[in-house]
């Protein structure tokens, strides 16, 4: 499998033996990696793709390997199988099997999984509980990757297949707990029964709460035809002056410095996407790296972009435009900007849903996606011409 993790590591000044160190692998193990012998498994993917802050696509490039299966997982899918392989590790074991999976869901506690699971009684300590009683401690020996087992490989299969049967394009936590309903003589199954779980009614709960999920974020075309993501000012207005010359300026500055380094897309509210759960949307900015997307498509692209940015209008409502980038977060955007000209400020969301607000004097980086580039936030706003 050809991979980007020379590029990475070298960037960064790490030998392959700090890197191991890093991953908890062996030297050979990255060497292996690197020259494209050795394929790693999910668990393991996941741990590098969290250590470069990158999306596994970026990093490891193969439509053959059910690695590809990653572009749909949802953010906090990805956050459950990092947990399960972090619990493995409590425990001492060096694999990912479902009742690591089972605590990992229920840890990603701002998931669908997570919620239904609370609603039947089930804590995080009650299940750790079961989980030991079952299978005890490992040796915690160091140096080995953390694989699926043949069950909890079942589990995703079985959380593919219900995404399909749901009509869904993206894998979410609900998936994930679907799937683990689906293996009974899995572990994750036998503690939901010790827990005096009924699991015909967890499932149909499950069924229940992605029917009544949020709204997804829709596509609103307006009188002129121009398209804008739903919100507050999703009607037939344009947006305000002061937030297009910003929008404006924002692309104008940000494109000027990936443009050379052909580093990937800058585009505006005009361009749509198909997000993986089959919504087209249109951020009023957007980035997609050149890795994920090396040729444009005519319509749209199937992919969520690694950096969505809103700017509010003076019609905008700031909790809407909030949600709104908490749901690409969600679906596997890396970065959201809120940029709020009324208090001249600008938030930085990451992947977990935290965020920074940035001041005018203050430098906005964004390490993940551009390293070395920096705006000075004092820069967005229009200037007063005497």
């Amino acid at each position: 499998m050809q991979n980007r993790l020379r590029i990475l590591r070298a960037e960064r000044s790490w030998s392959q033996a700090e890197l191991a160190e890093r991953l908890e692998v062996s030297r050979q193990t990255v060497n292996a990696l690197e020259v494209g012998k050795y394929d790693p498994s999910l668990p393991l993917a996941f741990k590098i793709a969290q250590l470069f802050r990158c999306p596994i696509e970026t990093i490891f490039f193969s439509e053959e390997t059910s690695m590809s299966i990653f572009e749909r997982f949802t953010a906090k899918a990805k956050q459950v199988i990092v947990r399960a392989q972090e619990e493995g590790r409590r425990l001492g074991h060096q694999c990912v099997g479902t009742e690591q999976l089972l605590v990992g869901l229920i840890e990603e506690d701002s998931g669908v999984a997570a919620k239904v699971l609370k609603s039947v009684g089930v804590n995080l300590d009650a299940a750790r509980i079961e989980v030991e009683k079952i299978i005890g401690r490992g040796a915690g020996v160091k140096g080995v990757e953390f694989p699926f087992t043949p069950k909890a490989k079942l589990v995703l299969d079985s959380s593919i297949e219900e995404a399909r049967r749901l009509g869904h394009s993206y894998i979410g936590t609900e998936h994930l707990l679907l799937g683990s309903l689906q293996i009974t003589d899995g572990v994750a199954v036998r503690v939901l029964q010790i827990l005096g779980v009924d699991l015909q009614q967890l499932r149909q709960q499950v069924l229940k709460e992605i029917t009544l999920g949020p709204t997804p974020i829709q596509i609103v075309t307006s009188s002129s035809g121009q398209m804008k993501s739903g919100g507050d000012n999703s009607g037939d207005s344009p947006t305000d002056f002061t937030s297009g010359e910003i929008s404006a300026r924002f692309c104008a500055l940000l494109f000027s410095w990936v443009e050379p380094r052909q580093l990937g897309h800058i585009v505006g509210s005009s361009a749509g996407f198909q997000l993986p759960n089959g919504d087209v949307v249109a951020p009023l900015v957007s980035f997609f790296s050149r890795s994920r997307l090396k040729r444009v498509p005519r319509t749209y692209p199937e992919l969520v972009p690694e950096l969505v940015v809103e700017i509010k209008s003076a019609f905008d409502q700031l909790a809407s435009l909030q949600e709104k980038i908490r749901r690409f977060l969600d679906l596997g955007a890396l970065i959201g900007l809120l940029i709020d000209p009324d208090e001249r400020t600008v938030a930085v969301y990451n992947s977990s849903n935290e965020f920074n607000v940035l001041g005018e004097s203050d430098l906005l980086t964004i390490p993940a996606l551009f390293p070395g580039w920096e705006l000075l936030v004092s820069e967005l706003w229009p200037p007063v011409f005497d």
